[in-house]
């Protein structure tokens, strides 16, 4: 299934979908709001290929939306936009790959066959975008100034001793 409010492109990633002897789309919808309607009538796809910017409901917003129909639906994103907030919020939505329009067909083929087969795809920047992204989030351990006596008490909490029984071991 193909999810694209451009007519033209949406066509010509069917037509290339459909010229090979392993992939098949089934469907072509024009917003999240038709793609919902034919996945409720019990049609689970494979992989959906899934526009950010569509009329109506966003496609980020429609990847919480299609997972809550058919969890085991995997999902492409296929769009223009590589800001990090839509890379981000696709990826935490629960998509499975975020591919650039610029992708050419036989890469996006491609990719769709490594999701299929477990793996998760991205164009080159956006890779590069996400593993920035990540870089930022590992930083180092802060010192907090606790006295060993606190890191003592602190680390019994880890251990799920209760503040009664740390109390007893500890004399307190």
């Amino acid at each position: 299934m193909i999810v694209e409010d451009d007519d033209t492109y949406r066509n010509s990633i069917c037509e290339i979908i459909n010229a090979g002897t392993n992939l098949k789309c089934i469907y072509s919808c024009e917003s999240c709001e038709e793609a919902l309607d034919i996945l409720e009538k019990d049609f689970v796809p494979e992989i959906i290929l899934l526009d950010i910017k569509l009329p109506g409901m966003s496609g980020i917003d429609g990847i919480h939306k299609i997972k809550a129909i058919t969890p085991a639906t995997l999902i492409i994103i296929l769009t223009v936009f590589e800001d990090d907030e839509k890379v981000f919020n696709a990826i935490c939505q629960g998509a499975s790959g975020y591919l650039l329009k610029s992708t050419s067909a036989e890469k996006i083929k491609e990719a769709i066959s490594d999701v299929y087969n477990g793996g998760a795809v991205m164009s080159p920047s956006i890779a590069a975008k996400v593993l920035t992204m990540f870089s930022q989030y590992s930083q180092p351990k802060e010192e907090y100034g606790l006295t060993t006596r606190e890191k003592e008490i602190l680390q019994l909490l880890v251990d799920g001793m209760n503040k009664k029984h740390i109390a007893g071991k500890l004399f307190i």
